[in-house]
């Protein structure tokens, strides 16, 4: 199952760091920073590796996020809603997300690969009445949809994601606390609708666009068929922020087993 650290995704550590201090760093005004590139180094085994992203934008729009890798995520918008992400490596068209919305809302989005599969991939999201938002699995191959009991739900407070509940035969939870200082791409359009699907990469750890804030701890809790609590991780971060309270360093875990993530507005 995917997994989102709620500044960015949980990187299937586990790791157990320390609380939040605060750093001054260059940065934009608050009205108008934007993130130019975001170091991921992490540490597996006491290995170390590095990956870099670069953002690109149009005004506050993005128009690309490039991977040091060679791997780049090309945004399009209809409006000031984002309405399709190509992913590229190599310069070559992996796959395509196409998303839908009604009333301000994202609806759907269905991803389509660019070769070797002629099914879609899409998920229906349902609004719930206490404020919820599950995020439904189906697949469709030959205009026909069929539909999987697998959904993500959602729930918010204070403008965060504070959990993400997977169910796909078996259940995983992901509960959240956060800091008040400000997320890197509160300032960017259109990435709020988004939630947690910015990239359509499954090998990649996905951005949380939607929390407003900064993850400070993480407990992710696994359940077995009868529904009982078999793996518990928590996960504190550790983070820093410049003089206009943007988040810019984010490190969990220890000598062995580590991540660090370094933002630059």
């Amino acid at each position: 199952m995917k997994k989102f650290l709620c500044l960015f995704a949980a990187l299937a550590l586990s790791l157990n760091s320390c609380s939040s201090d605060d750093s001054s760093s260059e940065g934009g005004s608050s009205a108008t920073a934007l993130p130019s590139k975001i170091t991921l180094t992490t540490v597996e085994n006491g290995k170390s590796g590095s990956l870099d992203y670069t953002f690109t934008y149009d005004g506050n729009k993005l128009k690309q996020i490039s991977l040091s890798d060679a791997s780049k995520y090309v945004y399009t918008y209809t409006g000031e809603v984002i309405t399709k992400v190509e992913y590229f490596r190599s310069s070559v068209l992996v796959s395509t997300d196409v998303y839908a919305y009604e009333n301000s809302k994202l609806v759907s989005k269905i991803t389509t690969q660019a070769f070797g599969s002629t099914i879609q991939d899409k998920l229906t999201f349902v609004y719930n009445a206490n404020g919820t938002v599950n995020a439904n699995l189906s697949q469709i191959e030959d205009r026909v949809e069929t539909k999987y009991d697998t959904t993500t739900l959602y729930t918010f407070a204070n403008g965060n994601i504070v959990s993400t509940e997977y169910y796909d035969g078996l259940k995983e939870k992901i509960t959240n606390t956060f800091d008040d200082k400000k997320s890197p791409f509160v300032n960017i359009t259109g990435l709020k609708l988004l939630l947690d699907l910015a990239q359509v990469d499954s090998d990649d750890f996905q951005f949380d666009f939607h929390s407003g804030n900064n993850a400070l701890t993480s407990v992710t809790v696994n359940y077995d068929e009868d529904g009982k609590a078999v793996q518990t991780v928590s996960t504190d971060y550790k983070n820093k922020y410049n003089a206009n309270n943007f988040v810019s360093e984010v490190f969990a875990g220890d000598a062995n087993d580590s991540f660090k993530i370094q933002i630059t507005y």
